[in-house]
């Protein structure tokens, strides 16, 4: 063999090396962050996708252990198996979202069957290989219409997760159509270098786009559902603090949208802000400043559309009024529970203010209750 063939061997194998190293680690960090996400909201999506990366990384394995029976035997299996959790984890995503599939998704699915079949004949017919057909071929083939199925499904909540969803739908039709070209030609060396490079980038883009769809607060906020019925009037609530114990024991298992100044026995199913000046992170999502009112806003907003789309009622809890007051000029506080009780009502949800009526003025106290009605 000559230097500049060794040469090409020696880096076409590194590149492999580098490719394979990398799915890898993105196969296990997919798995180990979504299924954190998963342990947080318990949504079975989240599982699902957990579970399929990690039948990815079974695969990747096996395909560099080719030639021995029970490698061959685990990547044929384990390729349609992850397939099958995209497939599985995207219905579940839209079912968790209360979202139906459009008429028009399920009418080009009728289409897989007979377009399965022409693909396995082609493939036979441009190998002659019916072993290859039968096994390796088949595998692919049928990941590649559940991945594809799976992409498309996902598409379905765009109006949701916008651009997020976008990216990962995009990403994982494309992993289902590059499967097609590797049965076909997947035997020709030249080829494996090529698949695998592409392979490699649509893994990595794949797993970008899911972690950052599945730690976003949109899909922590529809994805936690509580096991006790709302059962407050749409609109605002001004709650005394010897109330307060009584009201959070009502809501311990609905998803509140909480701002606190106790982050002590916060409900497990509540997403808590810790409203502080001290810039650190505990037992709770986040810190948020007294001054940052816009942010509170932005948040609130975010929450309530996402759980008004999935057709579920959304609870805004403020317990740190007084602090608050402390940071805030009066007209500035006033301006910022005006817009929150129209996003509030918008999307009829629950705006809850718990407060010391001692602590305010008469007038200021009047001027409070005539404002949020």
């Amino acid at each position: 063999m000559s230097q500049a063939g060794s040469e090409s061997m020696d880096w076409t194998y590194s590149l492999l090396m580098v490719e394979f190293i990398a799915v890898v680690l993105a196969d296990i960090t997919a798995a180990v962050l979504i299924f954190r996400i998963y342990l947080q909201n318990r949504r079975i999506s989240a599982l699902a996708f957990s579970l399929a990366w990690i039948f990815d990384l079974i695969f990747v394995l096996a395909s560099v252990n080719t030639g021995k029976p029970f490698f061959d035997i685990a990547g044929l299996v384990a390729l349609p198996t992850f397939s099958g959790l995209i497939f599985y984890g995207s219905v579940k995503f839209l079912e968790e979202e209360s979202l139906s599939v459009s008429h028009r998704t399920l009418a080009l699915f009728s289409m897989m069957p007979p377009t399965f079949m022409v693909y396995m004949l082609y493939v036979y017919h441009y190998t002659g290989d019916a072993l290859w057909t039968a096994t390796v071929a088949s595998s692919l083939g049928i990941s590649g219409v559940f991945v594809v199925s799976g992409g498309m499904l996902l598409w379905e909540v765009k109006e949701v997760y916008k651009s997020a969803i976008k990216y990962l739908s995009a990403g994982v039709i494309l992993f289902g159509i590059h499967l097609v070209p590797a049965a076909i030609f997947g035997k020709i060396e030249l080829y494996k270098v090529v698949g695998f490079t592409f392979s490699t980038i649509l893994i990595v883009f794949m797993v970008w786009a899911m972690i950052n769809l599945t730690s976003s607060r949109a899909f922590r906020f529809a994805g936690i559902n509580g096991e006790a019925e709302i059962d407050f009037k749409p609109g605002v609530m001004m709650l005394d603090t010897r109330d307060y114990p009584q009201i959070k024991e009502r809501l311990k298992n609905v998803p509140v949208l909480a701002f606190l100044r106790d982050a002590s026995d916060i409900p497990e199913k509540w997403e808590a802000y810790f409203v502080t000046t001290v810039p650190f992170q505990g037992n709770f999502k986040g810190t948020i400043t007294p001054t940052n009112l816009a942010k509170m806003t932005e948040l609130t907003y975010q929450y309530l559309e996402v759980l008004s789309k999935a057709g579920k009622r959304g609870v805004i809890l403020i317990d740190c009024f007084e602090y608050l007051m402390v940071y805030n000029s009066w007209e500035s506080l006033m301006k910022f529970l005006s817009k929150l009780r129209d996003i509030v009502l918008v999307n009829k949800g629950t705006l809850i203010i718990v407060l010391e009526k001692g602590g305010l003025s008469e007038n200021r106290y009047a001027q409070l209750r005539k404002l949020l009605g």
